[in-house]
């Protein structure tokens, strides 16, 4: 595909198991293509039967090799896949379409990856190969218009948050990583000391914030009139959170939440869990010296930096590569 210039139109497809952090990566990379040419973006999200799904992803593939087995139809000229669920349907379409179709997996496969054109990796993995290209952190769906689009959308209620404004993102226990009940007072007392220095607190969890946490933020709200702590009903204030923050903390145990902060070049600190931070500890390194990223001691204030935009720069080694 010799020639690609802001004229061109690619069709990309976006294959995850629908989980919005494996999927936002997927399609992160995909909206930032767009940003370089007209990219005609297409989701797919890979459906299995319990048993099915455990399988190894290679076995997998073996027993369903065509991409329609996976409800896949058509060639797109680009096919982005992210998590475990996506690698036997992106095998799939490099078999059957072979040149015709450029194939992308964001993650460590855990298999060779010459089975895809290129992967994405995080840096802290340490994956290496003739089709592999590292990057800080993982893909996301942050761009400037987008945050500016979000405040927007919720503009009636940040104006009840007067600045300064401090976004916390919680996220909660992995696999390197837990949130018990004593760190989880750490951070209560944190985001107190925040609202008591006069600053409007916007929170939000994820889906492995345990329930039990998720309801001690919740009651923050009844005391203090500029904490927002979304109950994560209706739209999804994530981004207009991010947009319209001073300063964003997050919970170490999230590679998209903290690329994600720092892709907007706002003071970045990370709330600490309990574990072991393992192979994150290069994540850490990265950030703090890339974006001046530092465990939250009390303050906001930081050394600037530019944006992270390394979503950008891999989506420009994706249309080099094709």
């Amino acid at each position: 595909m010799p020639g690609l210039d802001k004229n061109t139109v690619l069709t990309c497809l976006v294959v995850s198991d629908g989980r919005r952090g494996i999927e936002n990566q997927a399609l992160g990379l995909a909206e930032a293509l767009n940003r370089l040419c007209e990219t005609q973006i297409a989701k797919h999200v890979v459906t299995a039967g319990r048993g099915f799904k455990v399988l190894p992803p290679r076995l997998q593939f073996i027993l369903k090799p065509a991409p329609e087995n996976y409800g896949i139809m058509g060639v797109p000229k680009i096919a982005i896949g992210c998590g475990r669920q996506a690698i036997a349907p992106l095998l799939a379409l490099k078999k059957k379409h072979g040149a015709d179709i450029f194939t992308v997996y964001v993650q460590d496969p855990r298999i060779n990856p010459k089975h895809f054109d290129l992967v994405i990796a995080p840096e802290h993995d340490a994956l290496s190969g003739e089709n592999v290209e590292a990057m800080i952190g993982s893909p996301n769906r942050i761009s400037q218009n987008r945050l500016r689009a979000e405040v927007g959308k919720f503009a009636s209620q940040l104006a009840k948050l007067p600045a300064p404004r401090v976004a916390v993102l919680i996220g909660g226990t992995s696999k390197s990583h837990k949130l018990t009940p004593d760190i989880h007072k750490k951070h209560m007392k944190a985001i107190c000391a925040l609202a008591e220095q006069g600053m409007s607190v916007m929170l939000t969890t994820s889906r492995r914030t345990p329930d039990w946490a998720v309801e001690d933020y919740r009651k923050i709200t009844a005391d203090r009139k500029r904490v927002w702590v979304w109950d994560n009903k209706g739209a999804n204030p994530y981004f207009a959170f991010l947009g319209a923050s001073d300063a964003v903390l997050v919970t170490e145990d999230s590679t998209n939440m903290l690329t994600e902060a720092c892709a907007t070049g706002k003071p970045v600190f990370t709330l600490s869990m309990a574990g072991n931070a393992g192979k994150f500890t290069g994540l850490y390194a990265s950030l703090k010296k890339r974006c001046h990223v530092l465990p939250f001691a009390g303050l906001i204030e930081s050394d600037n930096y530019e944006p992270l935009c390394e979503t950008r720069r891999v989506a420009k080694i994706l249309l080099e590569r094709l």
